[in-house]
């Protein structure tokens, strides 16, 4: 962006110039605000993307740790009968 910096107070076109460097500023920052606003919509849409993968994530953990709570209730279970019923429901839920 190039102004007109050539300003006379007593010319008569100084507030033409004026104006023409007001304009241009303007528009510049109005590009600027296009391409910011471009750049929050970019950084949006890739935080909410980060979100859902953090929710899979999540769900993966709640998955695993309801798993390792079965396998220690397996592990100390001391009869036979008790351990087949737990597989047998692990296997219905489809967690083995």
């Amino acid at each position: 962006m190039e102004l007109e910096t050539q300003l006379n107070a007593s010319d008569r076109n100084t507030r033409a110039i004026i104006g023409n460097n007001f304009q241009k500023i303007q528009e510049e920052d109005a590009k600027d605000d296009g391409a910011f606003q471009k750049f929050q919509s970019d950084a949006n849409e890739r935080m909410d993307q980060l979100d859902q993968e953090k929710a899979t994530h999540d769900d993966v953990s709640d998955l695993r740790d309801e798993l390792l709570k079965k396998i220690k209730h397996i592990i100390l279970g001391t009869d036979e009968e008790t351990v087949k019923t737990v597989i047998q429901e692990m296997k219905k839920e489809g967690t083995i």
